[in-house]
C-alpha cells in the first residue's frame, strides 16, 4: 500500500499514516493475505485442482482487487468458455453444465455466462423431453 486510505498520505512501508495516524496493519494484513490467496488459485490450478483454485481466487478477490487477480479471473472465465462450447459440441451435456457451475462462481451475473446457461438448460431439457408423434 502507497498511500493511506483514510488521508492519502505517501506511507513509505509504515503501518501506521505519518499524516492522520490511522492504524492500518489490518488493511496491509488483508492485502498480503489476498497475495497469499492468489498465489495459491495460481498453483492450484496449476496442479488441475480447479475447485481449490476457484475457492482460493474467490477468497483472495473478497479481500482485494488487484490487477492481476482481476486478470486470472478473466482468464478462468474464458477457459471455461471454451470448455463448455468444445463439451456442448460434443453432446457432453452434463459435463458442460458443471463447468458452467464452475465459472459461474467466478462471475455470476456475466450475460455472456448466462446465456451459454440458458442454452445448456434448454439442450438439457431436449435431452429429456419424450419423442412426440404427430396425430393429424
Amino acid at each position: 500500500m502507497e498511500r493511506c486510505p483514510c488521508c492519502n498520505a505517501r506511507l513509505k512501508g509504515a503501518v501506521d499514516c505519518p499524516r492522520c495516524q490511522a492504524d492500518l496493519s489490518a488493511v496491509i494484513g488483508a492485502e498480503q493475505t489476498a497475495e497469499h490467496y492468489l498465489a495459491k488459485a495460481i498453483q492450484h490450478w496449476a496442479h488441475k485442482q480447479a475447485e481449490q483454485s476457484i475457492a482460493a481466487l474467490m477468497l483472495a478477490l473478497s479481500l482485494k482487487k488487484t490487477a492481476l487477480s482481476l486478470l486470472f479471473r478473466e482468464y478462468l472465465i474464458q477457459h471455461y468458455y471454451v470448455e463448455v462450447v468444445e463439451l456442448l459440441a460434443g453432446k457432453h451435456l452434463l459435463s458442460a453444465n458443471q463447468q458452467l457451475y464452475n465459472a459461474r462462481r467466478l462471475l455470476p451475473y456475466s450475460p455472456q455466462l448466462q446465456q451459454l446457461r440458458t442454452f445448456t438448460h434448454y439442450l438439457l431439457a431436449q435431452r429429456h423431453e419424450p419423442f412426440q408423434t404427430s396425430s393429424l
